[in-house]
């Protein structure tokens, strides 16, 4: 890694910053990538920072500063509404992701574009995130007109009413460019209505073309689980969010 992360607490939540190698001898004001469930995603990063680097410096990819934002309780900020969990595992969905995507806005960022040198144009500003965290990526476009770029790592689409809310709810962004990256064996093992990923995946990218367009949206499709090519997705997403269009 030639560039370095710093981890901080703001608002009494742990981020941890990726500052590209030359922040400290430039006045660039740089674009940004927001990354939820930053705890596990620093882990990826690491795996893949030296090749998203290499395309730095042949300049496929614009240098970014990425934030990873590591959740208090990931089943309640992730989720559009509240809805019972489909395992017993699991709590009760809480639906906080108007909290927490308003956080995200007016405490995040703000602090984020006073304390590093990170530009406040929109069109700099990316959003994404893997299972749930996909799930509030999405569900941004439809609260607020924040993001440029959208990428959804394996979303959680089959959380109850979501199809039906993407079909007839009106985008608050409707301009952005969104990446859906699935897998097809997702959910070949569940008996709940997770073992329907592909299908509730090949659906969002229908709707989601109907919104913004077909040249806006890319769908890619592997074939593995939900939690497995993890590295390879999250390069793709990256490379997506940093591409020079």
């Amino acid at each position: 890694m030639r560039g370095r992360i710093l981890t901080r607490t703001v608002f009494d939540r742990e981020i941890f910053m990726y500052l590209p190698w030359e922040y400290d001898i430039s006045d660039k004001r740089y674009p940004v990538v927001y990354a939820h469930d930053g705890d596990k995603f620093r882990k990826f990063l690491g795996g893949i920072i030296d090749e998203i680097e290499d395309e730095f410096e042949n300049e496929s990819l614009e240098e970014h500063i990425i934030i990873g934002i590591t959740p208090f309780d990931r089943l309640n900020e992730y989720t559009p509404w509240a809805a019972e969990s489909n395992h017993e595992r699991f709590h009760p969905f809480e639906g906080r992701g108007d909290e927490y995507l308003e956080f995200l806005i007016s405490d995040l960022q703000t602090y984020i574009e006073k304390e590093f040198r990170v530009s406040s144009n929109k069109n700099d500003r990316k959003i994404m995130g893997h299972s749930l965290g996909a799930l509030i990526s999405l569900y941004s476009v439809f609260k607020n007109d924040n993001y440029s770029k959208v990428a959804s790592i394996c979303a959680s689409q089959w959380y109850d009413g979501w199809i039906k809310f993407i079909q007839e709810e009106t985008l608050v962004n409707d301009d952005f460019r969104l990446i859906i990256i699935a897998g097809r064996k997702e959910g070949h093992s569940k008996t709940t209505i997770q073992k329907g990923m592909p299908k509730f995946s090949s659906m969002s990218y229908e709707i989601f073309k109907k919104h913004i367009g077909e040249e806006n949206v890319e769908m890619v499709w592997d074939d593995y689980d939900h939690h497995e090519n993890i590295l390879n997705r999250n390069k793709i997403a990256l490379e997506f969010l940093m591409r020079k269009d």
